[in-house]
């Protein structure tokens, strides 16, 4: 009996494979090169009348599943003609062609680059950013990329060195795990300025990520993942000059120049220099509203694949920093003055090499390889009462990849190693310390991943991932994640769920560098010495939903999103300022819960007219311990710094003749001011900032697709916040304090430029 079972289930699972197998095309797209075929990687290949489909690999082969409907399936790329084959048998493979629009007379192109949107084939909530996205603020560098992403915070983190920082889900940036082509690259001692070191004019295009990423790029997102792709050396430009100017004085210009080896290879090389040499004092407190300095960073890139399935990048940058703050007395020779000087170098290599098997469709290796070397000196005070920070990082990373599928597509997996690798040395030096600080920290992780995902079809699909780290100083961890995603109402409607699990070690000092401009005094409760600064590692989960909507409200083509996130810390590092003259850091389990509710409206209301209106909650609390002679040992407090309501509005207008009219508006609401306190019948009642209106606005014209020039203004109402510094006049005093900022510092700000490309 035992024996007849199994042959029936062998039979029906061998018939169920052959009724799949009919029910799978199998293809290529191809690029017509003159008389040459060459495969095509990311072309979008779809039936008729569904909008969702799939992407050729690297090898430009594609599998989809057998449409009930008409069977006619189209093949797109961007700047390419459309082709299209009807299906009158089941016989695969099949080929298609596409031919650029260049070599066609009045072409039209009939395929157009997202901009902004939110992704439709990820299962995670993803949003992507395009290059003409942050193009429309003024963005030199990456800090400044997101005013116009509803997902994203802004702000700046103290009030001498402009540097801005980003927040995601409410929580600081260093809990986004901030990739440059998946790759990890803004973290540990870069984790401050590293956005601020990536020039705009260099970037291709943004992925955001809210929530718990893939497993397969680490265990360090916990808020969410940003990757940054940045321009290739086989993209559409061969050459780039990006030059931008601003009333505070402030002067940046962008190279690239492209060149072609053969058809296998392509380098590029990208440069950037800026300067700023104005001293600005606009709310007259005696210091410098944004630092004088000068800026200059080179990166050579390399491209290459071959016929064989393999391809790969290669490429290498050097980039020097150097940035002077303080009071305006300084510059003007007062050795007693307060002054900051702050240089930072930065040596970073990192590849890429694949290898998509012929023989097997979906199936590829991949390998990421990343070193980077950074050096730093901060010098706050004068030249006989100073700060000093002095730190260096060497950070390795190898990640070593496998993707294929079980059986068929429906059931696709991607499996690998990696290896990361930091050696950090740093020195803290302050007047009021006995001795220096010194904490050293050398951490090996080994790890393996494995992440599977079922997907039946285009609109649905389910991803199941975990990975298995082993560090040096936290032995053995586990993080699993889980993410989910669901397309019906004909693709018009969309749920998203996720949830998962993250952790990071902790940089006390390289991360909340705005410590060093205050009078505070630093104080580790270390848990235990062994540890890398004596503080357990950062634990958090993170789960959220999301819902998207298309629909039309009238004649205008809309989209609206709803997603709800919830990030809770089973271990964190608190930063505690909530105790006059000093900083503490110390571990808290269960410390802090955030809330994160977003809301948002995208209209057409013309041709060419893009409106996209949010409206963001955060419900963000921390455990803070409380002094040794307070009646309880902690109390829970909102999170400094976070505006627990945000609404926003962007508009933007382009005309048939390449105009361009963009503006924003954004309303920040009240934020908790960290340590501020005021007595209420008995109680400390906490002071919260007031609630005030940013307005940004640009202008650009385009001229025969190669050259554009642009004017804008930042800040158009003139806000700033009033006394950003505390003890301004007294900065040798321990109640001075440069961090307790909410709001704009410099006021107004006009700026123009140009850019010119081939």
């Amino acid at each position: 009996m035992k024996n007849i079972l199994t042959v029936i289930l062998m039979l029906l699972a061998t018939q169920s494979h052959a009724q799949h197998e009919q029910h799978i095309i199998k293809g290529t797209v191809s690029l017509q090169d003159g008389e040459n075929l060459k495969p095509l990687p990311g072309a979008f290949v779809h039936w008729t009348e569904t909008p969702g489909g799939v992407f050729t690999n690297a090898e430009g082969e594609f599998v989809i599943e057998h449409h009930h409907g008409p069977v006619i399936l189209i093949a797109s790329f961007a700047s390419h003609t459309n082709d299209t084959i009807e299906l009158k048998d089941m016989i695969t493979p099949i080929q298609f062609v596409l031919k650029s629009d260049n070599e066609l007379a009045g072409a039209t192109i009939l395929a157009k680059r997202i901009n902004y949107g939110l992704s439709k084939l990820d299962p995670r909530t993803t949003v992507l950013l395009g290059e003409r996205e942050f193009q429309k603020a003024a963005c030199c560098n990456l800090s400044e990329s997101f005013e116009n992403a509803p997902a994203i915070d802004v702000s700046f983190s103290d009030a001498v060195t402009g540097t801005k920082q980003i927040k995601m889900l409410g929580l600081d940036g260093f809990y986004t795990l901030i990739g440059r082509e998946y790759m990890p690259s803004v973290r540990t001692l870069n984790s401050y300025y590293g956005l601020s070191h990536i020039p705009a004019a260099w970037v291709d295009g943004i992925q955001i990520t809210k929530g718990a990423g893939s497993v397969v790029n680490g265990y360090e997102s916990i808020a969410g993942q940003i990757n940054i792709e940045l321009k290739k050396p086989f993209g559409k430009e061969k050459f780039l000059l990006d030059q931008f100017v601003s009333e505070g004085g402030r002067a940046e210009t962008d190279l690239m120049y492209v060149k072609d080896i053969n058809k296998y290879v392509a380098t590029s090389l990208l440069a950037r220099y800026g300067v700023r040499g104005l001293e600005n004092d606009r709310n007259g407190d005696g210091f410098l509203d944004m630092p004088k300095g000068q800026d200059f960073k080179i990166m050579n890139r390399w491209q290459f694949y071959t016929e064989k399935g393999l391809e790969g990048t290669a490429n290498i940058s050097f980039h020097n920093n150097e940035q002077n703050a303080g009071q305006t007395a300084f510059y003007n020779g007062d050795n007693s003055a307060y002054g900051i000087g702050i240089n930072s170098q930065v040596m970073d290599a990192f590849a890429k090499l694949g290898y998509a098997r012929k023989n097997r469709a979906l199936s590829s290796f991949g390998s990421q390889y990343n070193f980077n070397n950074t050096k730093m000196t901060s010098i706050y005070g004068s030249n006989t009462n100073q700060n000093v920070y002095d730190a260096q990082t060497n950070q390795a990373y190898v990640n070593l990849l496998y993707e294929s599928y079980i059986g068929n597509s429906f059931h696709q997996y991607q499996t690998g190693v990696s290896f990361l690798y930091d050696k950090m040395h740093e020195t803290y030096t302050g007047s009021g310390l006995t001795e220096p600080f010194r904490f050293e920290r050398e951490e090996a992780v080994p790890g393996a991943f494995f992440e599977y995902t079922y997907k039946p079809k285009e609109t649905f699909s389910l991803v199941g991932g975990i990975r298995a780290d082993y560090n040096s100083i936290y032995g053995l961890s586990i993080t699993p994640r889980f993410h989910g995603k669901y397309r019906f109402n004909k693709d018009k409607t969309a749920l998203r769920m996720s949830a998962g699990m993250g952790r990071r070690t902790s940089n006390p000092l390289a991360q909340n560098q705005f410590i060093f401009a205050s009078g505070r005094s630093l104080h580790f409760d270390m848990t235990d010495p062994s540890l890398a600064y004596g503080l357990e590692q950062e634990v958090a989960i993170n789960s959220g939903l999301s819902f998207e909507h298309e629909f039309r409200l009238t004649y205008m083509p809309a989209t609206f999103g709803i997603d709800y996130f919830n990030t809770t810390f089973l271990q964190e590092v608190v930063v505690d300022r909530e105790i006059d003259q000093e900083v503490r850091f110390y571990n808290m389990e269960n410390g802090t819960r955030a809330n994160s509710l977003q809301m948002q409206l995208d209209l057409q209301p013309a041709r060419r007219t893009e409106v996209r209106i949010a409206y963001r909650m955060f419900d963000v609390e921390t455990i803070y311990k409380n002094s040794e002679n307070a009646a309880s040992l902690t109390r829970t407090l909102a999170k400094p710094f976070i505006s627990r309501n945000r609404a926003f509005i962007s508009a933007t207008q382009n005309t048939r003749n390449d105009w361009q009219f963009s503006t924003t508006a954004t309303w920040y609401g009240p934020q908790r001011i960290a340590g501020k306190f005021e007595q209420n019948i008995g109680q400390d009642v906490a002071v919260y900032s007031p609630s005030f209106y940013n307005w940004n606005m640009q202008v650009s014209k385009t001229f025969k697709k190669k050259f554009e020039v642009y004017v804008g203004g930042e800040n158009l109402l003139n806000f700033k916040q009033e006394n950003p510094i505390q003890e301004a006049a007294n900065p040798f005093d321990k109640d001075f304090d440069a961090g307790l900022v909410w709001g704009p510092i410099f006021g107004r700000m006009i700026y123009g430029g140009f850019r010119f490309r081939i």
